[in-house]
């Protein structure tokens, strides 16, 4: 099936044809009407548009905004619109032509972004005792209701094992030290409370920064997830073609399994092949927050990612850190007369009919665990991580 049928499907399915024919047939579903297609230029057809692309041709044909390009995964249809042409680079220097594709609404499911991490990795492995930790007392101090945190275990946590404490609110005191064997099981060892204390083995204290040569996390993460987008469970989903309970892998000693781990087929499962050929890796740079990953920024190649704050014309999260260049998608038909965090009816992406929050990759650069969204107005504002949030995947023709 090429796109314009496609495109038609959905749209129709969806009770939102335009009403006028001139409005479908202007630009045919949003390309521009060709007086002859020249030999392998189709842009009905995946492989067509990428030949179009590559020749450096894309703007003869398509317009940010307007065209709209269909696709399928798993029998249903996905709906992409076009952001930007020759915007982003392609990691792979044999091309020097893009075309920046998102969805056009929300993926159909909310989806984690990170999920709460350990607290401590056992490198060595914990034998049956007594331990405790502390938490830097100057962190949430009326929750943070402990000088110490003794606990016993009952049982001992093998060479490569975990320890979390998911204290997500009220007292710290009232949650439990939960052992894991590794970072992808789910089976618990055992629960047990804390108290204050001081007897047994100290495992050093929790702080917003993180010990992470002596094996414990910074609390941010153990809270609420991390905001690191490049080892985040949500980037790998993104770029897995694997079915669900094979898409995740930890990335960090800390690192545990998202909520969907065992349910959710990575994104490219079941995604047409030829629309997955004419995909190529986008080079793209990403800001790492200040506090426990050091500032600057990463650097990656894939060929799905969530686009940034800058990119939705909503201005640099770190002065310093470029992440990409507001897309005229969103720069060109927006509200405000300038970038900036403030509602702009353009950014809204629905879910089930509904105008819903939806990630972007920027961290909010002074804690650990903040995630930059937009909220429903299209307005920019910031979750947890280990929150399940809409998305509207990215990426580019080359």
């Amino acid at each position: 099936m090429d796109n314009l049928e496609l495109w038609y499907r959905y749209h129709k399915e969806k009770g939102d044809m335009p009403t006028s024919a001139g409005a479908f047939f202007k630009y045919e579903y949003g390309v521009k009407k060709q007086a002859g297609i020249a030999a392998g230029y189709n842009p009905s057809t995946w492989a067509g548009i990428r030949n179009i692309v590559r020749a450096g041709k894309a703007a003869d044909y398509f317009i940010p905004h307007e065209t709209q390009l269909a696709a399928e995964r798993s029998g249903a249809g996905l709906i992409f619109d076009v952001l930007g042409i020759d915007h982003d680079t392609p990691s792979n220097t044999k091309y020097t032509h893009s075309m920046t594709l998102q969805l056009h609404d929300q993926f159909p499911t909310a989806l984690q972004f990170d999920a709460l991490e350990a607290f401590y990795y056992c490198e060595d492995g914990l034998a049956a005792g007594t331990y405790y930790f502390t938490i830097d007392s100057n962190y949430e101090p009326t929750n943070n209701d402990l000088a110490h945190y003794q606990f016993t275990l009952a049982q001992g946590v093998p060479a490569g094992g975990q320890l979390t404490f998911p204290w997500t609110s009220g007292k710290a005191s009232a949650v439990k030290v939960i052992s894991f064997a590794s970072a992808t099981s789910t089976t618990v060892i055992e629960r047990v409370g804390v108290s204050e204390g001081t007897d047994g083995q100290g495992l050093g204290t929790l702080t917003i920064a993180g010990d992470f040569s002596n094996n414990l996390n910074s609390i941010h993460r153990v809270r609420y997830g991390s905001n690191n987008y490049k080892d985040s469970a949500i980037r790998q989903w993104l770029n897995s073609s694997a079915a669900a309970g094979s898409v995740w892998t930890p990335q960090t000693k800390w690192d545990r399994p998202p909520t969907w781990a065992a349910t959710a087929d990575g994104f490219m499962y079941g995604m047409d092949a030829e629309f997955l050929s004419a995909i190529g890796k986008t080079h793209i740079i990403t800001a790492r927050n200040t506090v426990c990953d050091g500032g600057g920024y990463d650097e990656m190649d894939d060929y799905f990612f969530l686009i940034s704050r800058s990119e939705i014309y909503a201005g640099n999260e770190i002065a310093s850190v470029i992440e990409g260049e507001p897309y005229p998608y969103y720069s060109d038909y927006s509200d405000l007369s300038a970038a900036g965090m403030g509602a702009d009816s353009n950014r809204i992406k629905y879910r089930g009919g509904t105008a819903q929050y939806w990630w972007l990759r920027t961290p909010s650069p002074g804690n650990g665990h903040n995630v930059r969204d937009v909220y429903p107005a299209g307005s920019l504002n910031n979750g947890y991580a280990s929150g399940s949030y809409g998305f509207a995947p990215a990426c580019n023709i080359i």
